[in-house]
């Protein structure tokens, strides 16, 4: 019989996979309570893992600059000194896949799109249409086999901010009838023009909200060009100021979050906050969605475009930009009463 005591789950990719991967920690945990399950991502993902109790360790894989090779090689003696007995990567990446592969845990678990899913003991069929939590837990299926119990699944990613994270939040503002509205992504194709977010916030003012305006460093700059734009006390721009746990805290204060197909739609999901969800290039047929929030949403349904690719692109390849440019901030405000109805 296989040793189950030592897990490591690889994602070494964005802030929403991270986060989506959160119900294969929790499901095996509930399947598997006296495991110990460390997490590897890399080090701007790492802190949204922080006090979740299912996690034994997280350990943050630095993939850019420097050498990577030495890089890989240290990470990868990391991962064989602690000698785990199973390895599970729901990231498709090449490095991903050597890390699990030279591993040397009993059972080496991942998708068939993996680079080097020949290399596996454990191939899972990828089903694109399938919500990515879906897909993931599929990968725990193959690791437990018969003794994988539906009674015991976590559909919904658990995130654990700290006092400190609360106390910061609400020492920044303290405002009633919030929305949280996050307009970018790191993929041009996938956000609010700078236009269109204004107007949405416009509307949200005039309707009696307070917005939060929500992102990472690199969306700082549109968001201080927004804020200046609209000059009203109602908008708060804390784009660049936040961990993601405190992004977290400042949606699970508001009567709403709207977004655009980003991580904050994943950290919305986790909260339970109804969830207003602008598609531009992407739609949900890639299974990126909010599976365990009340959701609407928004998206250009008639062009034949659409979806032109399944992460985003830095400019639109047909240089019209129709899936964002023809979507009005009226029909996203409207989306909005009814689902707050």
């Amino acid at each position: 019989m296989i040793k189950k005591d030592k897990i490591l789950v690889i994602q070494t990719a964005f802030l929403g996979d991270v986060i989506l991967a959160l119900p294969i920690v929790q499901t095996l945990k509930k399947h598997l309570p006296d495991s110990k399950i460390d997490f590897l991502c890399i080090p701007n993902t790492v802190g949204v893992l922080e006090n979740h109790p299912d996690i034994n360790q997280s350990i943050a894989y630095d993939k850019k600059g420097g050498d990577k090779l030495d890089k890989f090689i240290e990470i990868l003696s990391e991962i064989r000194e602690s000698e785990y007995d199973i390895v599970i990567s729901p990231h498709r990446s090449f490095r991903s896949a050597m890390l699990t592969y030279y591993s040397e845990a009993h059972v080496k678990t991942g998708f068939n799109r993996n680079a080097l899913s020949f290399l596996l003991t454990n191939k899972v069929k990828y089903v694109q249409n399938k919500h990515e939590i879906y897909r993931n837990l599929e990968l725990v299926k193959a690791v437990l086999g018969n003794d994988y119990d539906e009674d015991k699944i976590s559909l919904k990613p658990n995130l654990y901010p700290s006092n400190k994270d609360v106390n910061f939040v609400n020492h920044l503002f303290n405002r009633s009838n919030l929305v949280t509205f996050a307009p970018c992504s790191r993929w041009f194709t996938k956000q609010l023009t700078i236009d269109k977010s204004k107007q949405v916030i416009d509307i949200l003012i005039s309707d009696g909200y307070n917005i939060a305006l929500i992102g990472g460093e690199s969306d700082e700059i549109y968001c201080c060009e927004l804020e200046k734009q609209i000059d009203d006390d109602s908008l708060i721009n804390l784009a660049g100021k936040l961990t993601p746990l405190q992004s977290y805290t400042v949606i699970t204060k508001s009567k709403a979050l709207i977004t655009v197909d980003s991580a904050a739609q994943h950290l919305g999901a986790a909260s339970n906050t109804p969830i207003i969800l602008i598609y531009g290039s992407t739609n949900s047929s890639f299974g990126f969605y909010p599976l365990t929030s009340k959701h609407s949403i928004v998206e250009n349904k008639v062009l034949n475009c659409r979806p032109c690719t399944d992460h985003g692109r830095d400019k639109c390849p047909l240089k019209h930009f129709k899936c964002i440019e023809d979507l009005t901030a009226e029909q996203i405000v409207a989306e909005l009463r009814k689902i707050k109805a």
